[in-house]
């Protein structure tokens, strides 16, 4: 993460990122066969995945550009450009936890809920170690600009996963 000068456009990282993406779909495939689906429900939807694949890929782009706007509109293009990065890094080290997961519930312990339970809290704690991180390291920024900060907290970090949770609820 530090080698590379926090460049966001760095190939590696790019590499990196749509890894974790497919993996983070896959992970979320077989944690749906393994708690809602059977063998009979993959075969009755064999666009299940790419449906998966699709929107995971679209809200992650999607939520870059709307944070790197922001950073545009609010003249703060070099340290968003750092936090997006540093996020981005810390879910791609996530997906590499989904990745071994994936491999363990493909080959070893097909549909183990144990599994995937431990999954999800090795991603909450990587993610929220970083998040952690970067609010230390950028305590300046933050309250130097705090109305911006909690705009932004409540308007690109908060409200996507409310709008997908109570999508998924209804």
């Amino acid at each position: 993460m530090y080698n590379k000068k926090e460049k966001l456009m760095n190939w590696f990282h790019i590499f990196l990122t749509v890894f974790q993406v497919i993996n983070f779909s896959l992970f979320l495939y077989l944690s749906w066969q393994a708690f809602f689906g059977s063998i009979q429900d993959a075969k009755l939807n064999p666009y299940l995945f790419p449906i998966i694949l699709g929107s995971i890929l679209l809200f992650l782009i999607l939520k870059v550009f709307i944070q790197l706007a922001n950073g545009f509109i609010f003249n703060s293009n070099q340290t968003i450009s750092q936090l997006i990065f540093k996020k981005l890094s810390y879910l791609n080290h996530s997906g590499l936890i989904m990745f071994l997961a994936n491999i363990v519930l493909s080959y070893v312990f097909k549909d183990s809920k144990a599994v995937i339970y431990v999954t999800f809290f090795l991603i909450f704690l990587i993610n929220g170690i970083g998040w952690v991180t970067l609010l230390r390291n950028h305590q300046k920024f933050i309250a130097t600009n705090f109305f911006y900060f909690i705009l932004y907290l409540c308007a690109l970090e908060i409200a996507p996963w409310v709008i997908i949770g109570s999508y998924l609820k209804d």
